[in-house]
């Protein structure tokens, strides 16, 4: 999670594999979004997910984080449970 001066209360969530990845990504996304050019980065934060625990929304559908297991990482949690692991 990525914070700006003067946008301290709305952060930018980057999903990334590595720090490395997620600065590039932040890069690209302030080369489209103007406004946030002039702002300094001023926290930086990196989260992992938990394995099998943490889940989020994609496309109105709940999913969890299954590691290598999917392409995304991600699996619908339905799929998930038939598999019961």
């Amino acid at each position: 999670m990525y914070k700006f001066l003067g946008l301290e209360d709305h952060p930018i969530t980057i999903e990334a594999y590595n720090k490395t990845e997620a600065r590039k990504k932040l890069l690209y996304f302030i080369e489209k979004n103007p406004q946030l050019q002039l702002g300094a980065v001023v926290d930086e934060s990196v989260s992992l997910p938990i394995l099998y625990e943490t889940t989020k929304e994609i496309n109105g559908v709940e999913h969890v984080w299954v590691g290598k297991m999917t392409l995304t990482n991600w699996m619908p949690i339905d799929e998930f449970n038939k598999i019961n692991l």
